[in-house]
Parts: structure tokens; C-alpha cells; sequence
């Protein structure tokens, strides 16, 4: 069987998903994200159904799903079918951006890595979709290709937004915008819980400075996802990344953060596929590889 045919969702399902994705927008202008099942049929395709959104904290250009309602769905699902060739599927909402996997994206999908194969799929509410299978590993080889490839809906009747989905999703969803009216940029990182120049999970500190690292890279990540998801101004997110190179220099970090010398729509449009950690220039190349090394460490999953 072809890849391009082993993979269906009915449209009650399909529909499900993008109401989630409107009520996400409507109440928020948020991304939304959740989990569904992928089980096999007689004929060896893969459903997708079972969509849940789960409890996660959102904002306009990221969503982060909590590790424990994740172990969660899992068990829950895996219980219920109890077969082995069960996946899960990793989805979430771009509201009105196009489908396409940002570098928070892949991380992501990278974080679900396995022993087999796993699957993501990302929606807009133009009904426009990517969905991706990952393979990993292959009758114990170690294979790593990502192939996106078609979903097909069965068609029948379209669900609407629901008074049980408003609620769920008020008491599941937190929204990270901070408000900025009047605020500074230092306001603005106080909103995003920075207390002293640092954040309270910060790792030990090595011979990287991996604190202040983390600090700064947190910060432009808030930046860029406010920035797209239009709650932070361009002229206030220029200066936010100004105020970081500043605070670089003046603490003599041993990186800064680039100037940015493009125009807003170079900006929106660059801002779609690269990554908070491109942000940044150091002293000498042996420290870019240690920190870039740091960054392939940091990321983990559930997988």
C-alpha cells in the first residue's frame, strides 16, 4: 500500500479539530494544540479520531501541550485499544497562517521520536493541513526520514462550536500573552515570569554561560511568537531585541543578539521558518558549536 493511502479521518473528527482551531482564535487569537489516535483497520489503514485537546499553555505563534495530560491520553487510549501498532498523533492549529512546520514545529515532532514511526499534523482555518509521518527506525535500522503526505477525509456532517467545547477550553487552555499597553520591554519579560534577569528553572551553570543563554533565547522566542501572532507591535519588538543586544554587551556575554535590518514583511515572512537560537553571533566558532550542541540537548519529548 501506498503511503498516500494508509492514513484517513472522518469529517466529524476533520471538523472537530477546526472549530477547536476558531475557538482558539475567536476567544484568544491563540495557536491550539492536542492529541489524537491513529489505530489500523482490517485493511491496514490508519483512523485518526479520538481528538482531544489537552490541558496547555498557548500564545499566537506557539502552544505547549503538559507533559503529565499527555502520559495521560496516552494510557488512557492505549487501554482502550490495547494493540500494539497504535500511534498517536500530534496536532495543532496556525489559525491564519499557512500550514507549514516552523522550527518550534520540528522540534517538536522531533521530540516524539520512537522505535518506529510517530505523526504530526498542523491545521489552519482555511482547512489548509501538512501532515507528516516520521520515520525512525525500520526492522531495527536506524532511519530517520520525514515524508508529508495526504490525509484523506471521509465526508458527513459538520460539527459546530459547542457550549461543552467553550468550556473545556477555558478551563484547559492558558492564554501567555501579557498585556503591553503602556508597557516597557522590561515590563514585558516581568509578564513573562523573568525575575532578576533569570527564570526559575534555569539550569546549572556550566563554562557555558547556559543561564544567561537560556534567558536571552527565551526572550526572543516571547518576542517573535507576540510579534507574529500581532499582540506585540514591530516597532516594540525591534526595540526588544535592541535592549537584548545591549544587555549583552554590557554584561560581556560571550554571544549577542544580531540587529535586525529588514523591513516588517521581511520579517513576517523570514519569521515563519527560523529559529530563536538564529538570533544569535558569537565570540568564535568553537563557542557556536558548544552552544548550538546545547541546543540539540535541550529539547525532550514524551516519545
Amino acid at each position: 500500500m501506498e503511503i498516500e493511502n494508509m492514513f484517513y479521518i472522518h469529517e466529524k473528527d476533520w471538523h472537530e479539530l477546526q472549530a477547536w482551531a476558531s475557538l482558539a482564535y475567536e476567544e484568544d487569537k491563540n495557536e491550539i494544540s492536542g492529541l489524537m489516535t491513529a489505530v489500523p483497520d482490517k485493511e491496514g489503514r490508519f483512523k485518526l479520531s479520538d481528538v482531544e485537546i489537552l490541558k496547555q499553555e498557548n500564545g499566537g505563534t506557539s502552544t505547549e501541550l503538559d507533559a503529565e495530560a499527555v502520559a495521560e491520553y496516552k494510557m488512557k487510549y492505549a487501554m482502550k485499544y490495547k494493540d500494539k501498532r497504535l500511534k498517536f498523533v500530534w496536532w495543532h492549529s496556525h489559525h491564519t497562517m499557512a500550514a507549514f512546520w516552523s522550527g518550534t514545529d520540528l522540534n517538536e515532532i522531533n521530540a516524539w521520536k520512537n522505535s518506529s514511526f510517530s505523526l504530526a499534523l498542523v491545521i489552519n482555518l482555511k482547512e489548509e493541513y501538512k501532515f507528516r509521518v516520521s520515520i525512525w527506525n525500520a526492522n531495527g535500522l536506524p532511519l530517520e526520514e520525514h515524508i508529508d503526505t495526504s490525509l484523506e477525509i471521509i465526508r458527513g456532517a459538520k460539527p459546530k462550536i459547542t457550549n461543552k467545547m467553550k468550556t473545556l477550553y477555558k478551563e484547559l487552555c492558558e492564554d501567555s500573552h501579557p498585556n503591553y499597553k503602556g508597557s516597557s520591554i522590561k515590563h514585558y519579560r516581568h509578564n513573562k515570569s523573568w525575575v532578576g534577569g533569570y527564570q526559575a528553572n534555569l539550569l546549572t551553570k556550566s563554562n557555558l554561560d547556559i543561564e544567561s543563554y537560556k534567558d536571552v533565547k527565551n526572550s526572543i522566542e516571547s518576542l517573535i511568537d507576540d510579534f507574529m501572532s500581532e499582540t506585540l507591535p514591530w516597532k516594540q519588538f525591534k526595540e526588544g531585541i535592541k535592549e537584548l543586544r545591549k544587555e549583552c554587551k554590557t554584561n560581556k556575554y560571550d554571544f549577542t543578539v544580531k540587529e535586525v535590518n529588514v523591513t516588517k514583511n521581511q520579517a513576517l515572512l523570514a519569521l515563519q521558518s527560523i529559529m530563536p537560537e538564529e538570533f544569535f553571533e558569537f565570540d568564535n566558532n568553537g563557542l557556536k558549536y558548544r552552544y548550538e550542541s546545547y541546543n540539540d540537548n535541550y529539547y525532550g519529548g514524551w516519545g
